[in-house]
């Protein structure tokens, strides 16, 4: 099963994140900054996280730990798109539900046709 760290300082859109991709069959661990995040990047195979949590430079900080441990990032944020950022997907705030789980999937596949 895929687990999926979930980073986002909103503490509701966390728990909507959360609940969303544990219905959809994925195994997910949570944080609400990088510091919170940090220990758990090698234990994952997906990083969804906003670009700001709570500033930019946390979010730069997380992206490279991710990039090190070779976990897929998707990035979904508020913000404008970053295209220097070495990340696998980028979707913008709002992004509906389906889109986000088909992202997902697409890097780690769907967990009820595991």
């Amino acid at each position: 099963m895929a687990r999926i760290l979930v980073v986002e300082d909103e503490a509701d859109q966390l728990a909507v994140r959360r609940q969303l991709l544990e219905h959809a069959g994925y195994e997910v661990v949570t944080a609400q900054n990088a510091t919170g995040a940090l220990p758990h990047v090698a234990e994952c195979q997906i990083v969804l996280m906003d670009l700001r949590i709570p500033s930019l430079q946390d979010g730069l900080q997380l992206i490279q730990a991710a990039v090190a441990a070779s976990a897929h990032i998707i990035v979904l944020s508020g913000a404008g798109v970053e295209s220097d950022l070495l990340v696998d997907e980028f979707l913008i705030k709002p992004c509906s539900s389906r889109k986000l789980l088909e992202t997902v999937a697409r890097f780690c596949g769907n967990p009820q046709n595991a």
